[in-house]
């Protein structure tokens, strides 16, 4: 996500694909729901006005959903459900991508690649965020394969007859699709591709945005006010008891640390922060590229 897609979105905007200043328009509304057009704008942009009115809607209702049509791609869900937290709220992100994934039993790219982000507060220890797509593994490890020249494991993607492909390079040329969460029909391949049609049908089906609706197009996002079910720090207390419980279990053998969702990248911001953003080769040649196009001084 971000620095590695820059060059993708500045040139979608330099296409007329994206626009740079949506108008965007609430469409449909109730109390706590509503329904936005996002004017086929910048999905960081359209992604951040949602959550914030969803946020809204919630501080006044208690719970607030918008689902958003005519975006583009926002980046990292993880983003707009953490938005809730200093409110003491339980945050929902979810947008469909491009097709990439195999359906159980089908061939070639027939769905859609979803992603579904959930944050929640608690009072000492890291938030819960969950941040995932509905794929084995984000078609984004496939691009830093390739960018690395590095295998795929098997079980992450087929090409487009089904067979396992290993090559990132064969699955770019070749149309390959990735496998929904559970791998193979016969190890619940069906969980990750019921799970992609429910996150579309709440980005998209709900939102009314067209099959046609351009690469990560369609979004919703909810809020839930913690204080409407219980005493907000009462439920942080209780999040603490659980990501202790979960963090204490038994350790297989070789295991150091047993992490829930979230921790892991909360300790590598932390790192990228105090060290430096490492970038490779290959994302800085495109930045240097675009820079050149845009003619915008580049330093790196």
């Amino acid at each position: 996500h971000g620095t590695p897609h820059l060059a993708m979105y500045a040139r979608s905007i330099l296409a007329g694909n994206v626009n740079p200043v949506p108008k965007t328009v609430i469409v449909s509304r109730a109390a706590s729901t509503a329904v936005m057009d996002g004017d086929r704008g910048l999905g960081f942009v359209v992604g951040h006005r949602a959550m914030a009115d969803a946020l809204r809607r919630a501080e006044q209702t208690g719970a607030g959903f918008v689902t958003v049509r005519n975006s583009s791609h926002f980046g990292a869900g993880g983003n707009y459900a953490m938005m809730a937290l200093p409110k003491d709220m339980i945050g929902i992100a979810m947008t469909i991508g491009g097709k990439g994934m195999v359906a159980p039993g089908s061939l070639g790219q027939g769905v859609t690649i979803n992603v579904l982000s959930v944050a929640v507060p608690s009072l000492e220890e890291p938030p819960f965020v969950l941040d995932m797509a509905t794929t084995v593994v984000a078609h984004g490890k496939i691009e830093i394969a390739a960018r690395e020249g590095k295998p795929l494991p098997l079980g992450w993607a087929v090409d487009n007859q089904g067979n396992p492909v290993t090559d990132p390079a064969k699955y770019f040329r070749d149309g390959g699709a990735l496998l929904p969460m559970g791998g193979a029909p016969q190890t619940g391949a069906y969980k990750g591709f019921g799970l992609a049609v429910a996150v579309e049908i709440f980005c998209r089906i709900l939102s009314g945005a067209l099959p046609t609706d351009n690469y990560g197009g369609s979004h919703f996002f909810g809020a839930l006010k913690i204080a409407g079910f219980m005493p907000k720090d009462e439920f942080k207390k209780r999040m603490d008891d659980m990501i202790r419980y979960y963090r204490n279990l038994p350790k297989a053998p070789g295991i150091d640390r047993i992490y829930v969702s979230g921790e892991i990248e909360q300790e590598i911001e932390t790192k990228r922060r105090a060290e430096g953003i490492p970038l490779h080769p290959a994302v800085i040649e495109s930045l240097k590229d675009i820079a050149g196009e845009l003619g915008v001084e580049f330093d790196l």
